[in-house]
């Protein structure tokens, strides 16, 4: 017995005509968030949530006592390290410590402690 029909399969046919709505969350090309749009959503979840914006987003913290020591949280990575600059990698930026004789005391995985003259703190 011969069969003289070809036998096609409809799964592309079916892939073209659903593409719009079956396999739209598998894009690639879809626009990717930017970040005011990711701060105002955290600012959302925050206020939401009654929590502090900061520990929700992981925003620098930083805490100075007079000019001879100051206190950084949510840290990343320690990027420069003297007597007189310290340049600190956070989730948002970079921080730099200016002024004289600094030393860091101590640094954990999120907070490190500066002492020393400090002169400026600068977001660059």
């Amino acid at each position: 017995m011969i069969m003289s029909k070809n036998i096609k399969s409809s799964h592309n046919t079916f892939k073209k005509k659903s593409k719009k709505t079956l396999y739209k969350q598998f894009d690639r090309s879809q626009k990717k968030v930017s970040p005011e749009e990711k701060e105002s959503y955290l600012e959302t979840l925050s206020k939401n949530l009654s929590l502090p914006g900061d520990m929700i987003a992981g925003a620098p913290i930083i805490t100075t006592t007079g000019r001879c020591s100051l206190c950084i949280e949510n840290y990343k990575g320690i990027i420069e390290y003297n007597s007189n600059v310290i340049k600190v990698q956070t989730k948002t930026g970079k921080i730099c410590v200016e002024g004289n004789n600094l030393i860091i005391k101590y640094f954990t995985n999120d907070e490190m402690r500066v002492t020393g003259i400090v002169h400026s703190i600068k977001y660059c």
